[in-house]
């Protein structure tokens, strides 16, 4: 675990990744060690749905995690090949979303990516 400081209330937290944003159970701001505070300026709406789909031949789990205006953030089962930059067709019900990657944190059995929307 790393203790990093929040940037608004300075107070110490601890977090096992200092890229992942997580928020200040002190004050709530929302932050990441090394990228700073969030500035992301639209709301996000938590929302869990399971799906499946194909990459480069192959297959996954996964389900969102949050929904916003603009993207979609996603974890997926399994060791992954999927990196920053790849575009992902999401057939989540209608309408599919189809969105490119913008981050992605893996570990040895699962990743959590955030995806931007494209029209």
């Amino acid at each position: 675990m790393l203790r990093i400081p929040c940037p608004k209330c300075r107070k110490n937290l601890y977090t096992p990744d200092v890229e992942s944003f997580c928020s200040c159970p002190y004050c709530g701001s929302k932050f990441s060690g090394k990228y700073g505070p969030d500035k992301r300026s639209e709301s996000r709406t938590p929302k869990e749905i399971p799906f499946l789909f194909s990459y480069q031949g192959q297959n996954f789990e996964a389900s969102t995690y949050d929904f916003s205006e603009k993207g979609v953030g996603i974890k997926i089962r399994g060791k992954v090949s999927i990196g920053k930059g790849d575009v992902l067709d999401l057939q989540l019900g209608n309408p599919s979303i189809v969105g490119r990657v913008v981050w992605i944190n893996k570990t040895s059995d699962q990743a959590l990516a955030g995806l931007q929307r494209l029209e």
